[in-house]
């Protein structure tokens, strides 16, 4: 009989802090009615358990996702075109942890790129590709994610600590339809997944990111930092049984 259990899969639990107050789900019933101190109450309320070590920019990055990314879609109205995207990180208990391997062989060493699926209880998702600072190679994987998205893919989140450059700007925006006046916020890649970018740059208490695609035309608003204190937000590690 084999006794040796085998790995289990790298999985961060999102968890509901306090049970009696109000969290992200409580905010798809009537979005309209939330003030902006009442959401970030509900953005905060709310912890998170990985069965694997996390490294900062990892953890503080899912933490943008949660508290902040989906704050400022709320704040800034995007939430409304990209409704999908927005209602699934708001129910999702579950994230998924894959490094992205699909990197030059050459830069493997100096190129880190970590994936992390957002799921809901029905398999849908939200995929956010995280690129390590520094990275040798710009934007990696970021063509064929754009191509690649499936059926219960409903988002695609990008982030980076590089820049796009034009020729990836005009890209991302003959692929999601930019000139039409809704889809310039939808960011469909498909009839069903929409797509932003989001950049970063690590401080030394933290990281500043910002959405870059789309464009709000809303400097201040598409703007959030994640203090390095908040670190915390993680649960101990443990593999979960």
């Amino acid at each position: 009989m084999n006794l040796l259990k085998s790995k289990p899969k790298p999985i961060v639990e999102v968890i509901k802090l306090i049970e009696d107050l109000r969290g992200l789900d409580d905010v798809l019933h009537n979005p309209r009615s939330w003030s902006p101190d009442e959401l970030k109450e509900a953005c905060n309320n709310i912890s998170f358990e990985a069965n694997f070590e996390t490294e900062p920019i990892e953890n503080l990055t899912i933490q943008y996702i949660f508290k902040h990314f989906f704050y400022m879609m709320h704040q800034t109205g995007l939430y409304n075109p990209q409704k999908k995207l927005w209602s699934l990180i708001a129910q999702a208990k579950t994230i998924k942890y894959k490094p992205y391997k699909r990197i030059p062989k050459k830069d493997r060493e100096q190129t880190k790129v970590s994936d992390f699926i957002i799921e809901d209880a029905y398999g849908k998702f939200v995929k956010v590709r995280l690129v390590h600072p520094q990275s040798s190679v710009d934007l990696p994987g970021i063509k064929d994610l754009m191509s690649s998205s499936s059926g219960k893919c409903v988002g695609i989140i990008y982030i980076s600590d590089k820049e796009p450059g034009e020729e990836i700007v005009s890209r991302i925006r003959a692929k999601t339809n930019f000139k039409d006046n809704f889809d310039q916020y939808r960011s469909p890649i498909n009839e069903n997944c929409c797509f932003d970018l989001v950049v970063y740059q690590p401080t030394s208490d933290g990281i500043n990111y910002q959405l870059r695609h789309p464009d709000l035309a809303k400097t201040d608003s598409t703007k959030s930092f994640v203090p390095a204190e908040s670190l915390e937000a993680f649960a101990a590690h443990k593999a979960f049984v």
